[in-house]
């Protein structure tokens, strides 16, 4: 008897689970494109794709932009049905969620910004709901790739602190970074630095604030964006 409750349990439990993640799906996923670069014209190029409401209610969905991969030279940046959000917008604002009516569907188009440079890029978006954030999916964009091909990348492991910062931070990685960016939200680079182990970064001159962390691996892509606060 105790073996059927536990049966039933996950039976139901994997139930649930699988309720929640038909409430919107996306069209795509992946969602691929190939282009040639230009040399002579920087370009945007867009990966069209929607989700779907296929839940029969309303929802509020919000999402987080994470570049896995992506040259240091490219710009990568989210539009949904509210607008188009800068490249240091890497998650949708919780004031301004996608408010999708039953059947109503969410533009999910994620672009890249080549700036005339050849590259490949793999882009995921999660998108989730506003009020049950387990409620999510993840949506794969790859330009000019073929496939997600991320293994190295897992295997990297980082972390910095502290957070908030005064003066200085320290990244602490296993394996596989090459430098970091300093960037503020308007996208500008403040500083740039090679990454050195057990090494301080000093970012005492900068003003009270919001901040991203890029993180660029040894072939020059960026392989993650954090955000870190600035305080005196």
């Amino acid at each position: 008897m105790k073996k059927m409750t536990v049966l039933f349990a996950l039976i139901l439990g994997f139930g649930v689970a699988y309720c929640q993640t038909q409430k919107f799906s996306s069209e795509l996923n992946p969602c691929k494109l190939k282009f040639t670069t230009d040399p002579a014209n920087p370009t945007d190029w867009v990966c069209h794709n929607i989700v779907r409401n296929q839940s029969g209610q309303n929802l509020e969905l919000l999402w987080k932009r994470e570049d896995a991969i992506l040259p240091s030279d490219w710009e990568s940046f989210v539009c949904d049905n509210n607008q188009c959000y800068g490249s240091f917008t890497v998650t949708c604002p919780l004031d301004n969620p996608n408010i999708l009516a039953a059947a109503q569907n969410m533009t999910a188009d994620v672009h890249v910004y080549d700036n005339s440079k050849d590259g490949n890029a793999y882009i995921k978006l999660h998108v989730y709901e506003k009020e049950d954030t387990a409620s999510k999916i993840v949506v794969d964009f790859l330009f000019n790739r073929e496939s997600v091909g991320t293994n190295s990348i897992r295997n990297i492991k980082m972390s910095y602190f502290p957070n908030p910062v005064t003066n200085s931070f320290q990244l602490n990685y296993n394996t596989g970074i090459k430098r970091i960016e300093i960037i503020d939200l308007m996208g500008n680079i403040l500083k740039s630095y090679r990454t050195e182990e057990s090494k301080s970064y000093d970012v005492s001159t900068l003003d009270n604030g919001y901040y991203l962390l890029r993180i660029i691996n040894d072939e020059e892509n960026v392989i993650r964006t954090m955000t870190f606060i600035k305080t005196k």
